[in-house]
């Protein structure tokens, strides 16, 4: 008999739907669907930005099935997100889906 995980798994795609919130990105060369949010961020982390004499530092969220990139990326590695480059500064697995936490510095 199938449990609760069993169909959470076979849901996935659910999740990450084109046709609802995800949309096609390129992550490190490979087009994916995902959803890419950098209000979530804002909101977990107390609005937290911070501003150094001209450059500021933000952060995005990316929600993309584990199984749609080649590796996990890891904390301190560059990731490029639809031409545009970043570190990560954390990366979470929930159920099959990554959560993936970029900061980047700009001026």
């Amino acid at each position: 008999m199938p449990s609760l995980r069993d169909y959470f798994f076979s849901d996935l795609s659910v999740f990450l739907n084109l046709e609802e919130f995800a949309e096609i990105h390129n992550i490190n060369g490979v087009d994916v669907p995902a959803i890419v949010d950098s209000d979530t961020y804002k909101i977990l982390s107390n609005n937290k930005s911070e501003r150094f004499d001209g450059i500021y530092s933000g952060e995005v969220a990316i929600f993309v099935k584990a199984c749609d990139l080649p590796h996990r990326p890891v904390f301190g590695e560059h990731l490029r997100l639809d031409d545009k480059l970043y570190l990560v500064k954390e990366c979470n697995e929930n159920m099959g889906i990554l959560e993936i936490i970029l900061g980047a510095n700009e001026s």
